[in-house]
């Protein structure tokens, strides 16, 4: 597949940045944010220019995206009670198919922020709810769903997101394809929590 990727360069936080068009070919429709990067970073290095490196502050969690990404998952991305042992195994608890398929693909968010630079919002809500769904739709997650949904959005609110207003962009800028209907069941999700405390 061939793909035309316009990327944001600029020589340091101060420097002066402008947006650069760079085709790249031989993008397989499986292929990760990241993965597909590392094959034009092959490219530029191939032709003795500078591979595009994301910005040393973003790494560190102090730009808007990664910072959720990085600190949101402290605040409910997770399971934490313990599933084995005397209680029934975890692996072990039937779960409907279809429940268990939305849940794995709400579960390959790889939180790369690709939503977040989409959305006219600077929405991160694709990601939220996709970590909030992942669990949501499992037993396993049911106990701590009510925490998890108001820690996750608390944090988001926190970091300064804005809100979703249904425009799509995030989904279809998404490279592992989350859907939108996950923003929808975290809503509901947190709408539950709200009247439960």
């Amino acid at each position: 597949m061939k793909l035309t990727l316009k990327i944001w360069r600029q020589a340091g936080p101060e420097a002066k940045g402008k947006i650069v068009t760079y085709p790249i070919d031989g993008i397989d429709g499986d292929m990760s944010f990241l993965e597909m990067m590392d094959i034009l970073n092959e490219n530029l290095i191939n032709k003795g220019e500078v591979p595009v490196e994301f910005d040393h502050d973003c790494r560190e969690g102090i730009c808007g995206s990664c910072n959720m990404m990085i600190n949101g998952q402290p605040h409910g991305a997770y399971v934490s009670v313990n599933t084995s042992g005397n209680t029934q195994d975890a692996n072990s608890i039937p779960i409907e198919k279809a429940k268990a398929d939305e849940a794995f693909h709400s579960a390959t968010c790889i939180g790369c922020g690709a939503c977040v630079a989409a959305c006219k919002n600077a929405s991160a809500m694709l990601f939220t709810s996709a970590k909030v769904s992942q669990y949501a739709l499992l037993p396993q997650g049911e106990i701590e769903a009510t925490d998890r949904v108001m820690n996750m959005v608390r944090q988001m609110d926190i970091e300064g997101f804005g809100n979703c207003t249904n425009t799509g962009a995030c989904m279809l800028e998404c490279p592992k394809g989350i859907k939108l209907e996950n923003i929808a069941r975290m809503n509901r999700e947190y709408l539950k929590a709200e009247i439960i405390k």
